[in-house]
């Protein structure tokens, strides 16, 4: 450019440039500014980061969050979950859904002042502190209906008789978490649940599974929902034993030896093939062998006592293209109580039919005879069943049950 000294200046090679937004009432329009600097050289600006922000606008920031947002942002890095952890955004929203707000004038310099001395107050606790006491009381909050559920007792079962709706009040879920020789690990989450009188059936469905030979470890966790969208406030295949304490009984020499109860089902999940209460079944001293106790709950010699079976014994299993049924197998609910109707023995596992050798001839059951047995260290269950070629059913003709001499001497405080 032309001067008044009658020379010229050429500008140096820098070229800055601008970006910028104009918003009018009708469409957004983009304008660039683009001008020389003198003196200056193109060099990158300094990027700011949302962590590099100061703590005040994170916390502000964060308080607009709604509380899975947050809980989710607090995995994200330290200084994320130190944020998400603070007490003053868990205590408003601790007195947003629990604490009742009375509406009474105040001047604003009385508010103000208050909510600085609240504030001093509230950041004396351990952080984190209002996050947890108010996951507590949410989680309370959603047991507190279920325990009227839990209430009823089948007399038949010794288990509550509305837990298929108490499970469903809580909304529970299961997860499967397989943990690999290598510390890798596949979590699977439930795709179906069945519910039965004494037990509940979980499936899992997928296409991608990883070796059994690889496998270290295999658990199964019950998930209940944090956080629901209303504001208003063991699995080994045996039920974890409830609290009992032994009641000692000088007047009856057999004591613990009658007035049980035994519940049995036979079902895949889907749909039950047998189940049956048996009352008031024995043992005698006599039948006291090996260390267990034999207690014949259906007797091949009564055939007033035999049972049916519905249809064939099968599992059904399904992924997300495939589906089949596994013959002869099936799942068995066993439930035994005491003479006082309390859970004694219990257990839910998967059972498969095997054949039996006998040289035993029974003329009015001309057909295969199979057998089920299960055994754990408390128990065992052996059922003997003949297959009806021309009925398509089996029979139940035999029901023996086993108890460990050691589970009933601690039930009964007695010593057999």
């Amino acid at each position: 450019m032309a001067t008044g000294g009658g020379w010229s200046q050429r500008p140096k090679q820098c070229t800055a440039v601008s970006f910028g937004y104009k918003w009018n009432s009708s469409l957004p329009s983009r304008t660039i500014h683009l001008g020389r600097a003198e003196g200056c050289k193109l060099r990158s600006a300094n990027l700011i980061t949302i962590e590099g922000l100061p703590w005040e606008v994170l916390l502000q920031i964060f308080s607009y969050l709604d509380i899975s947002s947050l809980l989710c942002t607090g995995c994200v890095s330290k200084s994320f979950y130190q944020i998400a952890n603070d007490n003053l955004i868990w205590h408003r929203i601790y007195c947003r859904y629990f604490t009742y707000k009375r509406k009474a004038w105040k001047p604003k310099g009385v508010d103000i002042a208050t909510e600085k001395l609240s504030r001093i107050s509230i950041q004396d606790y351990p952080t984190g502190f209002w996050k947890k006491e108010y996951i507590c009381k949410y989680a309370g909050l959603g047991t507190r209906g279920v325990g009227q559920l839990l209430k009823p007792i089948n007399r038949y079962t010794g288990l509550p008789s509305k837990y298929q709706e108490a499970v469903k009040a809580l909304g529970i879920t299961w997860i499967i978490v397989l943990r690999e020789k290598n510390g890798k690990e596949h979590v699977k989450e439930q795709s179906k649940a069945y519910f039965n009188e004494t037990s509940a059936t979980l499936c899992w469905n997928s296409t991608v599974w990883p070796s059994l030979s690889s496998l270290k470890a295999l658990c199964v966790y019950g998930v209940t929902p944090l956080f629901r969208p209303s504001k208003t406030p063991a699995l080994n295949g045996q039920y974890p034993s409830p609290p009992h304490e032994p009641m000692l009984d000088d007047i009856d020499p057999e004591y613990g030896l009658h007035g049980y109860h035994c519940h049995i089902a036979l079902h895949n999940g889907r749909g039950s093939f047998m189940s049956g209460s048996f009352h008031n079944i024995i043992c005698r001293k006599e039948f006291i062998q090996n260390g267990f106790l034999r207690i014949t709950v259906i007797s091949s010699k009564k055939e007033s006592q035999h049972s049916t079976i519905t249809g064939n014994l099968y599992l059904p299993w399904n992924t997300e293209f495939l589906k089949g049924n596994i013959q002869h197998c099936c799942l068995m609910d066993v439930t035994i109580l005491d003479e006082a109707e309390k859970p004694f023995w219990c257990v839910s596992s998967p059972v498969a039919l095997h054949s039996v050798r006998t040289s035993t001839i029974r003329y009015n059951y001309l057909g295969e005879r199979q057998a089920i047995d299960y055994k754990d260290p408390e128990g065992n269950v052996h059922i003997e069943l003949m297959w009806l070629e021309e009925e398509k059913q089996y029979y139940i003709v035999n029901l023996v049950l086993y108890f460990s001499v050691k589970k009933v001497n601690a039930w009964f405080a007695t010593n057999y």
